[in-house]
């Protein structure tokens, strides 16, 4: 019996895409795109999408740009700019990434589920209400995004999620707190106890001051201490000659309230 042409055709295009099908099984990302970094494994470890599929649609459904995909190259130059970026600009006071830092704000390591990295790019440019304002520029905000999920994959997420408790502000909120009334008209600080301080941008943000991850002070890199505050406060300009900060003046138990707000900033252990 003859063959109809018809039936060739389909069979020719048959084997045609068999003998370009993706050197592993349910990869069909190799069908469109030449593999690199094969060493490291399937091409979602990087980039994310679904690989079972090749409706287009389907396939790229949450894929995750190339600018944003250095964070699973190890020693990748833009993870390495990155967490430099993450060191100079103190982020772990607030947050936590890489297994380490404050539990003020999100966990940078357990972001919730459908957060994509252009989504942490966003929210980098266009910062929430209590998160200072970076200004960076394209590329390095790119970087920082890279270098936060790479320590999300070295985190593990091991251990159970520390809860996070939510403030809800009314007309009353601060009106008693000694932050606001000394402190709030020139810096902002969050706080695990009573949540958000303070409406000003004059000064620098606060948040976990007392704490390891604080950036130092100028004088000797040190970090700062209740005792280094105290002696701020009291007199700044005989630590920095050229700040435009005026003494505070506090009673006694008025220092001791503030010191317990500054100091409150529960740490993640580094594992």
């Amino acid at each position: 019996m003859a063959v109809r042409r018809p039936l060739l055709t389909a069979l020719a295009a048959f084997l045609l895409l068999a003998g370009n099908a993706p050197a592993s099984p349910g990869e069909s990302c190799l069908n469109c795109h030449p593999r690199h970094y094969r060493e490291l494994g399937s091409c979602v470890g990087c980039h994310g999408g679904d690989p079972r599929s090749e409706r287009l649609r389907i396939a790229h459904h949450d894929l995750v740009a190339g600018r944003f995909s250095w964070h699973g190259i190890t020693g990748s130059l833009p993870v390495l700019r990155g967490n430099k970026l993450l060191e100079g600009f103190a982020c772990r006071r607030c947050h936590t990434t890489a297994g380490k830092g404050n539990r003020l704000a999100s966990n940078l390591d357990r972001l919730p589920a459908g957060t994509t990295p252009a989504d942490l790019f966003r929210s980098i440019n266009s910062p929430a209400l209590m998160m200072p304002g970076f200004r960076l520029e394209e590329g390095a905000a790119t970087d920082l995004v890279n270098a936060i999920l790479a320590g999300a994959g070295q985190s593990g997420r091991k251990g159970r999620e520390t809860p996070q408790v939510v403030h809800f502000e009314s007309a009353k909120a601060g009106s008693g707190n000694i932050f606001e009334k000394k402190c709030g008209g020139c810096h902002k600080m969050l706080t695990a106890a009573v949540g958000a301080l303070g409406k000003g941008e004059i000064g620098p943000n606060l948040s976990g001051l007392l704490s390891e991850f604080y950036p130092a002070t100028a004088a000797g890199k040190k970090r700062w201490s209740a005792g280094s505050l105290e002696k701020w406060l009291d007199n700044p300009r005989q630590s920095r000659p050229l700040t435009q900060m005026r003494p505070v003046q506090l009673q006694k138990e008025e220092r001791a309230r503030l010191l317990v707000l500054l100091a409150d900033a529960p740490a993640v252990p580094v594992r």
